[in-house]
């Protein structure tokens, strides 16, 4: 473990694996910075075998006061962001765990302390997405290709019905990163299955999971409120076949363990429920809806 351990038990551990991509990564450590000050919240970074400055930029972040309260970092050697999560929930010291990327910015203070009341409210919620969540229906059709995955009649993205999905969480399958999961859940179902490796699909059946140990999973759009922003992949590029290829092989493998249960439980009723919002977020909030709002006017008229 490089750099210093913080003095407080923090309630919220957000894990951010990254590889050679120091210029970003800190952006996203000053954005937390920034708005979670203060609050109980520690910065857990996965430091995958970087070769571009990352590990001195660690360093000299974690000898500041604030790195010393709010940052630790650990190092592996080209593991992957699946097994960077997994061995940073188990380094994590929090009662809430987030898989976050090192290109998502937080953009307002709001977001952690709503966050903890969620899960506070709700007992039985086990993951919540802070972007889109998935629905997933039988579909006869075969998979035989990456865009099978992504048929519409079997792989729907939601943020809940309008308007209601700007007040309300709403419950889903599955979730795409970022997303908090409560440590007393993930320590029963057990972490991200490696045998997704490289990548996709281990989200979705790690949600799975969690449904089927009796905690709900749900999603609100937290990014379109405004409380962070996600500036896109920035070291993926364009998905290459092979990239493909191992998508569709993870998606197999999903479809394999779980059709049955989609089969099952599809047509269940999906709870919602209203975000337990601060007076900042409300402002936060309204201000949101209300741009949305004149986007939607606008491009109606021309």
């Amino acid at each position: 473990m490089a750099g210093s351990s913080p003095p407080a038990i923090p309630v919220l551990s957000v894990v951010i694996p990254t590889f050679n991509n120091h210029a970003i990564l800190r952006r996203t450590i000053d954005s937390w910075r920034t708005y979670a000050t203060g609050q109980a919240v520690e910065l857990v970074v996965v430091e995958d075998g970087c070769r571009d400055g990352t590990r001195a930029f660690l360093d000299e972040v974690s000898a500041t006061e604030w790195g010393r309260s709010h940052l630790r970092w650990i190092h592996m050697d080209d593991a992957h962001e699946l097994r960077c999560t997994n061995a940073g929930f188990a380094a994590a010291r929090g009662q809430l765990l987030a898989a976050w990327q090192d290109d998502m910015f937080l953009s307002a203070s709001w977001l952690v302390p709503e966050l903890i009341a969620v899960f506070g409210e709700r007992t039985d919620l086990g993951q919540l997405g802070l972007s889109r969540g998935l629905n997933m229906y039988p579909h006869a059709g075969a998979i035989d290709c990456w865009d099978d995955l992504l048929d519409w009649q079997r792989l729907q993205s939601t943020i809940g019905p309008f308007p209601w999905n700007w007040i309300r969480v709403q419950e889903v399958d599955a979730l795409v990163r970022p997303w908090v999961i409560r440590r007393e859940c993930l320590d029963k179902v057990g972490a991200l299955d490696e045998a997704f490796v490289p990548t996709e699909w281990d989200e979705a059946d790690l949600g799975f999971r969690i449904r089927a140990a009796g905690w709900k999973v749900a999603a609100c759009g937290y990014e379109r409120l405004g409380a962070y922003h996600h500036l896109g992949s920035s070291t993926v590029g364009v998905l290459s076949d092979t990239y493909k290829a191992r998508v569709l092989r993870n998606g197999r493998l999903f479809h394999d363990r779980w059709d049955p249960e989609i089969e099952r439980s599809h047509h269940r009723t999906r709870d919602s429920w209203l975000r337990p919002v601060s007076m900042t977020a409300w402002t936060a909030t309204g201000v949101q809806a209300v741009r949305a709002l004149s986007r939607r006017l606008t491009d109606r008229l021309t």
